[in-house]
């Protein structure tokens, strides 16, 4: 893959994280982000260039990733309880469909 399409994944992935926290209306743990999106770009290196083509490819693939990258980094026990409470609230159906993604570790 190209340095520019992973630049692209983890630039998508820093503007959703934005929109997620301006949705809930919180500040973004700076640091934690950042940690977060080092955290996606490994992930995403460690994969065989196949693998990386097809989540670069198929949107729920590349939510996966997204989601993985915001639990191994911990950046999901940030805030926790607020977007917990969210969550499993009818404010969940209100939200975003395209960040409805990342509230999907606070569910369970």
């Amino acid at each position: 893959m190209s340095q520019r399409e992973c630049q692209n994944l983890l630039s998508e992935f820093r503007e959703n994280l934005e929109a997620f926290y301006a949705e809930l209306k919180l500040a973004p743990p700076y640091d934690s982000v950042e940690k977060t999106i080092r955290c996606l770009d490994n992930l995403f290196k460690a994969k065989t260039t196949e693998k990386q083509a097809q989540v670069l490819s198929d949107n729920a693939l590349k939510c996966q990733l997204h989601v993985q990258a915001f639990v191994d980094s911990g950046l999901h026990k940030k805030h926790r309880g607020i977007i917990t409470g969210l969550a499993h609230t009818d404010a969940f159906d209100q939200f975003p469909e395209s960040l409805r993604y990342l509230l999907e570790p606070f569910r369970s």
